[in-house]
């Protein structure tokens, strides 16, 4: 089991934000890999992002996950429809 340490509460949430991300976009690969649009994993993203940046963290980790899934999204909607 690897030990994490944080000098500063600031970089503790600004893991906690990036590792949640992860969890998210890890999640929305499945549907992605059934090649089916991952539109609530694009949302949550993007609201998780909008959230670490009200809240003065760094959201690029956060919204080059998004941006994948919106990419990925489009292409899949584009290729075999909405629905």
């Amino acid at each position: 089991m690897t030990t994490l340490a944080f000098n500063t509460k600031q970089e503790f949430v600004q893991c906690a934000f990036e590792t949640v991300a992860k969890i998210v976009s890890d999640q929305g690969q499945i549907a992605l890999d059934a090649m089916t649009p991952a539109i609530n994993t694009e949302k949550c993203l993007s609201h998780l992002a909008f959230v670490a940046h009200e809240w003065s963290y760094d959201p690029t980790v956060i919204d080059t996950y998004a941006t994948l899934y919106k990419e990925s999204n489009s292409e899949l909607i584009e290729a075999f429809g909405e629905d």
